[in-house]
């Protein structure tokens, strides 16, 4: 795999991973989310704060839809330190119009959980969804995963092969993901500011680095990025996208024109957008 991040300097390094100085305004972006956000809590029906866990943080909030649906889990991003459900249930409303309900993952934050435990409370609730779903109308068949930045690390290492393995588990739990502008591997991350709440050494790296974990063929995956991201995270995609490739899954990718990484994920409220007809095409 290509180390070109080795070659920079640390300033620059850690410009290619600032990934909120890489917009004009990041408390806009924040708070379109927010307010995208407070109108699906506001206007669609939603089952609140639904225990997967023990922990505080261990909660889902669920959008139903018609009985049986589809269900789309969204994993926040954040930098694995920032954000919550109800920063994150944007597209709620617009996938509930075309009879996908919407399934939003809280998680512990970093540093007051390691990335492992939050890799294994994301694992837990896609076991938890699959077991317990249909009981709040939803199809556990049909479950669509999908994460934005951290959110997207997250998402593509519920669906490793190996853990899946090892819970006995069907590998075709997930039927499809959808991963936009992740971070896939975790090395040159160790290297920047990030690694100041996450305290990742190099063997924590590289197990936590989907780049480097094996998947199991048949899930549909689409790997996105926006068109004005920085270089390092549209690599880090197109590695990703090159090796699942390589690798015999089915997966597609896409640069979002005119995007950048955080309004890329807003795309989903918007039922014109490319990104929201993939999703309805993989699920429907």
């Amino acid at each position: 795999m290509t180390e070109i991040w080795k070659s920079f300097c640390q300033e620059e390094l850690e410009r290619q991973y600032n990934a909120r100085a890489s917009v004009a305004d990041f408390d806009f972006e924040i708070n379109r989310y927010q307010s995208l956000s407070a109108k699906s809590y506001s206007e669609c029906k939603v089952v609140r704060d639904l225990p997967y866990g023990l922990t505080p943080s261990e909660r889902i909030d669920y959008f139903p839809t018609v009985k049986e649906a589809p269900v789309f889990i969204f994993i926040h991003g954040g930098y694995w330190r920032l954000l919550g459900r109800k920063d994150s249930a944007f597209m709620a409303k617009a996938l509930g119009k075309i009879g996908i309900s919407t399934a939003v993952i809280e998680y512990t934050l970093a540093p007051e959980a390691a990335l492992d435990q939050i890799v294994n409370e994301i694992r837990r609730a896609v076991v938890w969804i699959f077991n317990n779903i249909k009981y709040h109308g939803g199809d556990p068949d049909r479950l669509f995963i999908c994460g934005s930045s951290a959110g997207a690390q997250l998402s593509a290492m519920a669906m490793t092969r190996d853990w899946l393995t090892e819970h006995s588990l069907p590998m075709n739990i997930l039927k499809g993901g959808l991963l936009l502008s992740g971070l896939y591997d975790l090395e040159p991350v160790r290297h920047c500011i990030p690694n100041q709440w996450l305290q990742l050494d190099f063997k924590a790296a590289k197990r936590n680095s989907p780049q480097h974990l094996n998947f199991a063929p048949g899930p549909n995956l689409h790997i996105s990025w926006g068109e004005k991201e920085t270089d390092e995270f549209k690599r880090q995609s197109e590695e990703f996208l090159a090796k699942l490739q390589k690798s015999g899954i089915h997966v597609t990718g896409s640069e979002t024109q005119n995007r950048n990484h955080f309004d890329i994920v807003t795309d989903l409220a918007d039922p014109h957008s490319e990104l929201f007809k993939i999703v309805g095409s993989m699920m429907l």
